[in-house]
């Protein structure tokens, strides 16, 4: 194996799960009453899966700030036993309460989709890329 390489893919897979919460691309809440569905504080835990390796617990924090009539600023902080990262990123709401966008955490390699549903005082992060997948469950603070 190349030297550094074992550590980029335990480091990779240990901040998957950041990743996407982190660097979410998109645009456009089309009415007052989602937009502040979405705004506000969140925290809570959920599941990464690796490709290849373990599924790892993940607990974070997710701010969603909206920043124009269809962008909403998104900085979230998550940790698993052993590692801690900051991310900021953007979304899109494709209808009331659901967003997409895409992730990219080019530090680590990792990219791919997000999905965000809000459903009242509760919202489900789910992610996917080639590399694992995954799902947070977040509650308003």
């Amino acid at each position: 194996m190349v030297p550094g390489r074992e550590f980029a893919q335990v480091t990779g897979r240990a901040f998957f799960g950041f990743a996407l919460l982190a660097l979410m691309v998109a645009v456009a809440p089309s009415t007052a009453a989602s937009a502040a569905a979405l705004a506000g504080e969140w925290s809570g835990e959920g599941t990464v899966t690796q490709t290849e390796g373990p599924t790892e617990k993940v607990r974070c924090r997710v701010s969603y700030k909206q920043e124009s009539a269809k962008v909403f600023g998104v900085v979230a902080q998550c940790a698993s036993t052993s590692k801690m990262m900051k991310q900021i990123g953007e979304l899109l709401e494709v209808r009331p309460g659901v967003y997409t966008g895409e992730f990219l955490l080019t530090q680590y390699d990792v990219s791919g989709r997000v999905r965000v549903v809000v459903e009242g005082e509760t919202q489900t992060v789910t992610f996917k890329s080639p590399r694992g997948e995954g799902e947070v469950i977040l509650n308003r603070r």
